[in-house]
């Protein structure tokens, strides 16, 4: 099952998201796949965030796009409002930090998400050179992947790594755009999907859902042609399928 589940964020069921923690974590657990975020501060360092604010990690509302690097590096990033104090050494972290532990498992494979704040902040050639920069070492175990089509086109352009878009719709517009752009991978989000008797859009891409907690749910997704799935709970669906039960309960 390691094989078919991307560890969300990391074990952000139990860790706070995009912390090296987590991703520590889900690969001691025996994640074949991460996915993380990528905001760019004011001074172009690429870190791991999904929001384009630090209020939700670290409860100080700065803008990252808006903030230095040094300016953020010191505030404790344990996500307050879930696990109170309990993270209060964690960090945001930098996208050379997560590619330095990836480095360390070479069969790991991270898909790895330009947010819209950096590209609208800084265009498209500014972040895709921070990032692959950054990537440089462990490119060959990475995916690209977005909601904006655009950057995905622009990687295309001017690299080989590989790509995925993420759907912000099931609709005819989309599925048109899915076919021109022909990415490696399609993301949607469970919610997304339409009733199970219309199949999935056929072509060159492997589908990927997300998110997925509870194990008794995998099984008709994969069935339906999900190649993938995004879960926030990797060592506890990876335990379970030992048949040993979760260590993480």
């Amino acid at each position: 099952m390691n094989e078919r589940l991307i560890a969300h964020r990391g074990e952000p069921e139990i860790r706070p998201e995009n912390s090296l923690a987590g991703f520590r974590l889900a690969l001691e657990s025996g994640a074949r796949y991460l996915e993380t975020d990528v905001q760019l501060t004011a001074d172009r360092v690429p870190v791991l965030c999904h929001d384009p604010t630090l209020l939700r990690m670290t409860g100080h509302d700065l803008d990252i796009t808006c903030t230095r690097y040094a300016d953020m590096h010191d505030l404790p990033a344990g996500q307050p409002e879930r696990f109170g104090a309990q993270y209060t050494t964690c960090r945001i972290a930098r996208l050379g930090e997560f590619v330095e532990l990836l480095g360390h498992w070479p069969a790991a494979r991270a898909f790895v998400e330009f947010k819209q704040a950096s590209l609208t902040a800084f265009g498209y050639e500014e972040v895709m050179d921070c990032v692959l920069s950054a990537l440089a070492p462990v490119l060959e175990q990475c995916i690209l992947i977005s909601f904006n089509a655009g950057i995905l086109q622009h990687i295309r352009s001017a690299s080989a790594v590989p790509i995925g878009w993420v759907l912000d719709e099931w609709s005819a517009h989309n599925r048109a755009q899915a076919d021109q752009l022909a990415p490696d991978y399609l993301f949607v989000n469970r919610k997304r999907l339409p009733h199970a008797e219309e199949p999935l859009w056929q072509g060159p891409w492997r589908w990927v859902l997300y998110t997925v907690n509870h194990r008794a749910e995998l099984a008709p997704f994969l069935q339906r042609g999900f190649d993938l799935i995004e879960t926030n709970a990797i060592g506890r669906l990876l335990t379970e399928g030992t048949g040993h039960g979760s260590t993480h309960a």
